[in-house]
């Protein structure tokens, strides 16, 4: 989960030290909050608000924050109607945003006032950059082409898509109390790979792909943006991301890409826009359950991505309480969702960067204040028409590779293999759109046969529908491993992550799971049902739980010749990390 927030700065501590237990995080914060050493200010006065280090990280999470939005509201332009994107999308971002912003500014000043500290930094916060794409991509989008692309097409989406976006803050609540067990019980790097798989196909393959289209305007900012990011290539003072994103909006309106028909329209859009809640989203759970394969995924990452982040405050000084913190971003997506938002909230890494510079709780406060004013006022909009979508384009391709080269730096090199799988799923979901994409406007523009351009050619079926899949096998299997992608990339990534270490017994769990999973449409399906009322199609999911079974029986097989003394034993036993190499090939 990271709307940029200081990637480059390398803070994303270590994934394999292990999360402190419920009880210990407990004993920790309590012993903190007992009173020892309080402060005799009033809570509200236990730090300042304002400091000149909380300039720089408000520069950091603002515009970082407002890219993410503008490049998520422009790639819904072409499916949503504006008034639903400006009136009621942007608005229910804003609201979230400030009630986020103030959460973590009251747990930084809550602690300080129990402890009498006055170092505390607050929690960076702000928009779940790979859930939006998520969201986006694999349910606004597949709701849309669906229902047939029609206005009444495009209203169920966004109803789909916000109701999807309740369950996932629900379902980060719920786990709230149980944070330390999830991070035991599922692979760090299971959930890294998936992560990984959102950031490389479709934060940036897909990215790229629509920077291609205007690669005058596109390609010098984005490597000056690298440059910036990996080589410290800036102007002093000013923040990293500034730079490019002026060179590229000066670059599109001096080639005529940016338009002032644009701009002009843009300006009918400032005014009021109060946030108002939306509970006729709750018109259509049915159809929001063929859609709990991403959601459901997306919600575990966020969860885990909490848990990362708060470790990483502890790293830098700040034990806030882990439950607290994912209760945040649980509430802060509810809270998105009933005012018509279908993106995730989330705290995001950065937290060490922001506090070396010295901001503590006034960067945070600004940035919920200052969002609110942008979405609520309509200047969301003018922003969008002034910096095109292309233009802020390159902080979200460096995003891309930042969640990949993040998580590589955290994986042990024997577990390369789990993380290189985990990121091939997403690969084939972005494929499915991809292909559909151009299969239908290879529909609608025309057809070429034996070379002669035929206008308004028909299609065999509709690209975007289940049936164009069944053409042939390798298209069915390509949807197959597509559908349900993320936990898909979980699954594989951990049963590989257990082969390598040699803990076979927990291979043949996750090869079960992964079959529960399929057979209940969760996975390698486009719809979720109950096993025993599946659909009628001759999809390849039960092949797939067969398959899963098959897999399970094998490694139980597997672990009973390790047990008996006929295999070598698990990693702990054969030495750790990739020194043992030779050792295992001779084996």
């Amino acid at each position: 989960p990271v709307p940029v927030g200081a990637m480059a700065s390398g803070q994303m501590g270590s994934a394999d030290a292990e999360v402190d237990d419920e009880v210990q995080v407990a004993a920790e914060d309590s012993s903190d909050e007992l009173g020892h050493g309080a402060s005799k200010l009033p809570w509200y006065h236990s730090l300042p608000y304002f400091v000149a280090g909380d300039i720089d990280a408000f520069t950091g999470v603002f515009s970082n924050n407002l890219a993410t939005m503008l490049a998520g509201a422009q790639m819904l332009t072409s499916v949503l109607p504006r008034d639903v994107i400006f009136d009621k999308i942007i608005p229910g971002v804003g609201i979230s945003m400030l009630f986020g912003c103030l959460w973590y500014t009251f747990q930084a000043l809550l602690k300080a006032a129990n402890t009498g500290r006055t170092d505390l930094c607050c929690i960076p916060f702000g928009i779940n950059t790979p859930g939006l794409f998520a969201f986006n991509s694999g349910i606004i989008f597949a709701v849309y082409f669906a229902e047939g692309r029609t206005p009444e097409a495009s209203v169920l989406a966004w109803k789909v898509g916000v109701a999807s976006n309740f369950v996932q803050g629900l379902v980060e609540i719920l786990l709230a109390p149980l944070g330390p067990q999830i991070s035991k019980a599922v692979p760090m790097v299971a959930l890294l790979g998936s992560l990984s798989s959102v950031g490389l196909a479709w934060l940036f393959a897909n990215t790229l792909q629509a920077e291609a289209a205007w690669p005058m305007v596109t390609l010098a900012p984005f490597f000056l943006l690298l440059a910036a990011m990996y080589s410290g290539v800036k102007v002093p003072k000013v923040p990293s991301t500034l730079g490019p994103v002026l060179l590229g909006a000066a670059l599109a309106w001096a080639l005529g890409k940016a338009k002032k028909e644009d701009v002009d329209q843009a300006m009918d859009s400032i005014g009021w826009h109060p946030p108002v809640p939306h509970f006729e989203i709750f018109d259509h759970l049915s159809v929001v359950v063929g859609y709990l394969g991403i959601a459901i995924p997306v919600s575990l990452t966020v969860a885990i991505g909490t848990i990362q982040v708060r470790q990483m405050a502890e790293n830098a000084g700040d034990n806030y309480d882990l439950r607290w913190t994912m209760l945040g971003d649980g509430l802060s997506t509810v809270i998105a969702s009933l005012f018509g938002s279908p993106w995730g909230m989330t705290v995001f890494i950065g937290h060490g960067a922001f506090k070396a510079m010295g901001a503590k709780v006034g960067y945070s406060l600004a940035c919920g204040l200052a969002f609110a004013a942008v979405c609520f006022s309509g200047l969301a909009a003018l922003f969008l028409a002034i910096f095109p979508a292309e233009v802020l384009n390159p902080i979200i391709l460096f995003v891309g590779l930042a969640v990949c080269g993040e998580a590589l730096e955290v994986t042990p090199a024997r577990h390369w293999p789990a993380w290189i799988i985990a990121i091939v799923p997403g690969f084939f979901n972005w494929t499915l759109e991809a292909a559909a994409g151009f299969a239908a406007a290879i529909c609608q523009a025309g057809a070429v046969a034996n070379g002669t351009f035929v206008v308004g050619a028909a299609c065999a079926v509709d690209p975007h529908s289940a049936k164009a899949w069944t053409l042939s096998p390798k298209l069915q299997a390509m949807k197959s491993l597509g559908e349900g992608y993320l936990l898909t990339s979980i699954l594989w990534a951990s049963m590989v992550i257990y082969i390598i270490d040699r803990k076979f017994l927990l291979v043949a769990v996750w090869a079960s799971i992964a079959a529960l999973f399929a057979s209940c449409g969760l996975v390698h399906s486009d719809t979720v049902f109950l096993p025993w009322h599946g659909p009628d199609d001759h999809g390849l999911h039960w092949e797939f739980v067969g398959g899963y079974l098959l897999t399970a029986g094998l490694f139980v097989h597997v672990d009973r010749c390790q047990r008996a003394g006929w295999l070598p034993g698990g990693v702990e036993a054969r030495g750790e990390e990739g020194s043992d190499t030779e050792e295992a090939s001779a084996e």
